[in-house]
């Protein structure tokens, strides 16, 4: 019998020295021999009859199978690990891209960046791509990468294939309600929304002069933004013209007596500004004077009280806030108090 002590230095080169190396081989072979143990009894059962023969045939194909098996995992891990390293680079690579389209001022910038956006396969690029076809002031050569990109795009992006070609067809042909309606249907209407999908409707919207509707969707695509992964910086300016757009319709329907449609106006270009930007255009003052063309007294009053609130102490807003106080006290239904609501209403 083999002494187990010589059988350690055998495997630790003939020395007793390293228990430690003596333990892990022996715990090797302890791991090892249930296996040789199993085919060599395989081996053994083989020569003896044919039911051997099947228990031993058996164990190689389990072993066969089990090697496929981690072999299939490993070319799976391998794959998806490349792919997903694939997908990254593709979203970085359209990150920038749309950085330079949005943000560059080298017109051959945004033309590698358009022709580079045609290998993507995202509704982020699509909708950039086609965005540049609906901005007038963008040069032919920038637009002819984009069309190309959108054509290679509809090729390879079959999902979006039929909409690619009906949006691009819709640019060229200058209908603006199809494009609208087709962004609508294909994005607008999909579980998963898209901050850029909000961003074009916004400025289609601004393009034919609805700026009502375009700013509600500037809106939308500025709440989106903030988990985009790819950020817009253009929304907040276009609000910002949105208003003030608004505004100027407000104060033209105010001067032809169309004093519902100028609240309207004004209400939807106050909603959300910031208090510097309700100063600049005196909000509350507009506001105001809406309430009492339309002999909404206590709203009128409520507003001035607004504009003191946020220091808008102007000549307007004191005067107007004094007399409202005043027709708003015990004398309200006097002659008096009838002579200064004419009077406001004059005025």
């Amino acid at each position: 019998m083999n002494n187990p002590i010589l059988l350690n230095c055998e495997f630790t080169g003939g020395s007793c020295g390293s228990r430690l190396k003596g333990r892990t081989y022996r715990k090797a072979l302890t791991a090892l021999l249930p296996v040789a143990a199993l085919l060599a009894t395989g081996d053994a059962s083989a020569t003896e009859n044919t039911a051997g023969t099947e228990a031993g045939g058996s164990v190689l194909f389990f072993t066969l199978f089990l090697l496929g098996a981690v072999g299939i995992s490993i070319l799976l891990i391998f794959g998806i690990t490349r792919w997903g390293h694939r997908q990254d680079q593709i979203r970085s690579m359209m990150s920038f891209s749309i950085k330079y389209l949005t943000e560059s001022i080298d017109e051959g910038e945004k033309i590698e960046a358009a022709r580079a956006l045609g290998d993507t396969h995202d509704p982020n690029a699509l909708l950039i791509l086609i965005d540049i076809l609906c901005n007038e002031e963008v040069g032919e050569e920038l637009r002819t990468a984009a069309v190309k990109s959108l054509q290679e795009m509809s090729r390879e992006y079959h999902q979006y294939t039929g909409v690619i070609d009906d949006c691009i067809k819709a640019v060229e042909e200058r209908n603006h309600q199809r494009l609208i309606d087709l962004l609508i249907e294909n994005f607008e209407q999909q579980k998963r929304k898209y901050a850029h999908s909000a961003f074009l409707l916004g400025r289609q919207y601004m393009r034919i002069g609805q700026y009502a509707d375009a700013r509600i969707w500037l809106q939308y695509a500025k709440v989106r933004n903030k988990t985009a992964l790819i950020r817009i910086s253009q929304i907040s300016p276009l609000i910002a013209a949105c208003n003030q757009q608004l505004f100027d319709e407000g104060d033209r329907l105010f001067k032809t007596g169309e004093y519902r449609d100028a609240l309207e106006r004004y209400a939807l270009a106050s909603h959300n500004l910031a208090l510097e930007e309700k100063r600049r255009h005196w909000t509350h003052i507009r506001l105001a004077s809406i309430y009492c063309k339309l002999k909404h007294y206590e709203d009128a009053y409520q507003e001035t009280l607004l504009a003191l609130e946020d220091n808008h102490k102007t000549d307007t807003s004191l005067n107007l806030n004094k007399m409202l106080h005043e027709m708003r006290s015990e004398t309200g239904d006097t002659d008096e108090a009838q002579v200064r609501r004419d009077r406001l209403e004059a005025e």
